[in-house]
């Protein structure tokens, strides 16, 4: 564990905040690192961000146990599996589905084990005992401290994935409910960080995942894309966080050896002025119709909504644009999904989810 204001990149060396007011465009060559968040006011306690390594745990079922997968040791390591021409052939392409889960609602388990059988039968098209035929990542958020033995316990999540983290405590401390994300067996995970954000009062994370991706032939060049699960600070009150959050979370996208990737999760993107965080740090919005487009809206009709809020786009996918991979347009999942087999009617969360297919693409042979 260690604090930031500062990132270590790939190859160890620290990356310093850079003191602008306007932040540059970021090239393949010199990722941008935006201002930290510790410049508030000289008045106010700022707690340090904290990056915590973590691992991505799978089932096995001689075991009958969850064990840690195996990843490369260092850096080198990495570097090395990017520079290799005899390693295996990776995926070339990840659907990405992001779902805030709602931890205030009733009938939490009810509500987890019916959000599960919803992305296995109607996202996935799943059978019973198959996993996911593609490669695939789940950000899951809001997920609360008491249903993870349910997640862990679950015979689809056993077959089909690796999941990180696997208990409470690598989220900030005193948390909940926190970011939770599966990863298929498919995948190479090479690489995992929680980074508690120093400045909420809500504990919020960003958790990141590294995945090693062969863009497809006749280049078939490697690339490690970074998946970053986030929840924002919530209500108008987290006006102030969720900038400082938002710049935190795309530094994940722009370190050395990355090639970039998503962020993706509940933005609480309430105001006009969130409209435009994500560009401010360098980011692009994958939805290309704007926030006021009720298609893209994914909050609002759902269950919960003590303060009256109109229904708004919260949850989006946002990505890094650089050369090599691009993404689809979102599609919202979960609308009128409600939990089967109980007395009372109940939606599985307050919140569509939304899903992406992210493809790398080839180059175009030089020869």
């Amino acid at each position: 564990m260690y604090n930031l204001p500062r990132f270590l990149n790939f190859r160890g060396r620290p990356t310093a905040a850079l003191s602008i007011d306007v932040p540059p465009t970021p090239t393949d060559d010199e990722p941008f690192i935006p201002p930290g968040i510790e410049d508030m006011s000289p008045t106010e306690a700022v707690i340090p961000n904290t990056l915590v390594p973590i691992r991505p745990y799978r089932f096995h079922p001689k075991r009958n146990a969850w064990k840690h997968v195996p990843m490369p040791g260092s850096t080198e390591e990495i570097r090395d599996l990017l520079e290799d021409d005899d390693s295996p052939r990776y995926a070339s392409s990840m659907r990405i589905i992001t779902w805030n889960i709602d931890f205030m609602f009733d009938h939490k388990e009810e509500r987890l084990l019916s959000a599960l059988r919803y992305l296995q039968h109607d996202v996935f098209a799943c059978k019973e005992g198959e996993a996911p035929f593609e490669p695939c990542v789940i950000c899951l958020q809001e997920v609360h401290e008491s249903v993870i033995p349910v997640l862990l316990n679950d015979e689809w999540v056993k077959q089909s994935f690796s999941v990180t983290p696997v208990t409470k405590e690598k989220w900030p401390e005193g948390a909940r409910y926190g970011n939770v994300t599966l990863v298929s067996k498919l995948l190479r995970v090479v690489k995992c960080d929680i980074l508690h954000y120093g400045h909420t009062d809500m504990d919020r994370a960003a958790l990141a995942v590294y995945i090693m991706l062969n863009e497809p032939e006749p280049s078939i060049e490697k690339a490690v894309i970074c998946v970053v699960n986030t929840h924002l600070e919530s209500l108008p009150r987290g006006a102030i966080a969720r900038p400082r959050q938002m710049e935190l979370a795309a530094r994940f996208l722009k370190q050395v050896d990355v090639r970039g990737g998503v962020v993706v999760g509940d933005m609480n993107a309430i105001s006009q002025e969130d409209a435009g965080l994500a560009m401010e740090v360098g980011l692009r919005d994958a939805w290309r119709r704007g926030d006021r487009d009720e298609a893209g809206f994914t909050w609002g009709y759902q269950g919960q909504n003590e303060g009256g809020y109109p229904a708004a786009r919260l949850d989006k996918v946002l990505y890094l644009p650089r050369r090599g991979y691009k993404l689809d347009e979102p599609e919202r999942i979960g609308k009128g999904a409600k939990v089967k087999g109980l007395e009372v009617d109940q939606w599985i969360s307050d919140h569509y989810g939304l899903q992406t297919v992210l493809r790398m693409v080839a180059r175009r042979n030089s020869a």
